[in-house]
């Protein structure tokens, strides 16, 4: 019987052993000789129209006799100089029919064959997507009116520029990386609400006028700071590197800031700014006495192109924004360019757009908090507590959509007390999809609406069914698609209320309620 069980014991053991020689077999033959579902595949840009078909065969022919699977197709362009004879225009008959050549070739050779989104890295737009379908932000006027008396008027009109905030326009970075000469982004603007608010019983505004301003150098527009113009600039001469240079306020008597507000011109002017990660600064700082300073914040170098900054209430005279010149930076490249070329020269000053203090509570960061920038961790930076006396009550806000006219005129009576009234809309944020070839470049579709969206889709694919036919050409071709592209912060209402959801407005002044 014992003899029995080790015979046992012993042929399962052999056969284990078969097995797993045979599995050590097939994994080294699948090592020596991958299948197609374990080979690379690669990424292939038709760079800026550079293409042929001897071109083509040639790759194709490497990719395969090197064990690459497949590829992704991507048509692009980085400063790219023309270097053939006939350049391919995106989605011209030449350009459609090497790429049903690539797609024949690539059949006959066993490789994968997969598309981008869209022309351009890692996005999903083009020039067949209209102003209308384009990616969208919100924008708002404000106005202060008293109440208990009738108000008609027309309310101020939004901005209607293409760019990430308010007024600011879209800076064109990737389009002058790819060479190409930056198209005028068109203007559009769509109402969606108006709401009014009524400020809190007894709130005062820092009259910003009444200080003497100075600075360490150039002759500063103190108007120009408090304007709510975040286009039109006063200038700060810069200090040699390491050193300081400021801009102060000195009032007659002290006064109380729990704020700032700031934001600089000529956006794209360095290559900090051309990637949205500049250094921070200026310091805001304070003094007693005009002589020794203690800095109560630092103006983030990331985040929306305004910052609004709240701090702990402070009194004195003197407030100062403390500019300290660094060290320059060595050369950087990205994406294989070096982008110092792509910035204005270096200036020998700051430019300043807006540079005001605020006696009343705000949102910390609203601007950040509101989705107009990413920004890694925003917990860090908490809203100061204020009393409910400073807050803007929620009984104290009405909806005022339903009595403005087509004209933007509005006409309220509004209860006792003085009110702010904010009429809110949408316009473009002015991306597009990029580095593609000017010919394949157009607004980026809004991500929010699904009709867009697959309009965007059917279209898109629909130009490559032409080009490859179907359904043979296609057979080999996969699609991907990856949306790595800016901010959005608005869907029109009609979608959110088609997909069970509710429109939200960005705390837009940055103010509290209770």
């Amino acid at each position: 019987m014992k003899s029995l069980l080790n015979l046992r014991v012993l042929g399962t053991v052999v056969l284990l052993s078969v097995c797993v020689l045979g599995q050590q077999d097939k994994l080294e033959q699948n090592f020596k000789n991958p299948p197609d579902s374990a080979k690379p595949r690669v990424w292939w840009h038709w760079m800026n129209g550079n293409i042929t078909k001897e071109g083509i065969k040639l790759d194709l022919e490497w990719m395969k006799r090197v064990g690459i699977g497949g590829f992704q197709n991507f048509d692009a362009a980085l400063n790219t100089p023309k270097l053939v004879d006939n350049r391919l225009v995106y989605m011209t008959p030449e350009w459609k029919d090497a790429f049903k050549y690539a797609t024949t070739l690539a059949d006959k050779l066993g490789l994968e064959e997969a598309i981008a989104g869209s022309p351009g890295w890692s996005e999903s737009g083009g020039p067949w997507v209209k102003p209308s379908q384009g990616m969208k932000k919100f924008v708002w006027s404000e106005m202060t009116v008293e109440g208990g008396r009738q108000f008609v008027g027309a309310l101020p009109k939004p901005p209607s520029v293409s760019g990430p905030f308010q007024e600011i326009p879209i800076f064109p970075r990737l389009a002058i990386m790819s060479g190409e000469t930056p198209k005028t982004p068109p203007a559009f603007y769509t109402d969606t609400a108006v709401i009014a608010y009524r400020l809190p019983e007894g709130e005062t505004v820092l009259d910003q006028s009444q200080a003497k301003v100075t600075s360490s150098g150039s002759s500063v527009d103190p108007l120009i700071l408090a304007d709510d113009d975040l286009i039109k600039t006063t200038p700060l001469t810069r200090a040699p590197v390491g050193q300081e240079a400021w801009l102060q306020f000195e009032f007659s008597t002290p006064q109380t800031v729990r704020g700032v507000i700031f934001a600089k011109g000529s956006f794209g002017s360095n290559v900090d700014d051309l990637f949205g990660r500049g250094l921070p600064g200026p310091d805001i700082q304070v003094s007693d006495d005009g002589q020794s300073f203690r800095k109560l914040v630092t103006i983030p170098g990331d985040g929306a192109a305004q910052h609004t900054l709240s701090f702990p209430p402070v009194t004195a005279r003197f407030f100062r924004a403390s500019f300290v010149t660094p060290q320059p930076t060595p050369p950087r490249r990205e994406f294989d360019v070096q982008v110092d070329r792509l910035a204005a020269p270096p200036s020998n000053e700051y430019k300043i757009a807006e540079l005001k203090l605020l006696s009343t509570p705000r949102v910390n960061r609203f601007e950040d908090k509101a989705g107009f920038a990413p920004v890694r961790d925003l917990i860090p930076f908490p809203t100061p507590p204020a009393g409910d006396q400073e807050a803007v009550a929620k009984t104290d806000i009405v909806d005022l959509t339903s009595k403005m006219g087509a004209d933007g005129t509005l006409e309220w009576t509004p209860p006792p007390g003085r009110w702010t009234v904010l009429r809110f809309g949408y316009s473009l944020t002015g991306v597009t999809n990029h580095p593609a070839s000017p010919e394949g470049t157009g607004p980026e579709v809004d991500k929010l609406s699904r009709v867009d969206v697959k309009q965007y889709m059917e279209t898109y694919l629909d130009s490559y069914k032409s080009a490859v036919g179907d359904p043979v050409g296609m057979k080999t071709m996969a699609f991907f698609v990856s949306t790595v592209i800016s901010p959005q912060l608005f869907a029109p209402p009609s979608y959110c209320h088609a997909s069970g959801g509710h429109v939200s407005y960005p705390n837009s002044p940055g103010r509290g309620m209770v």
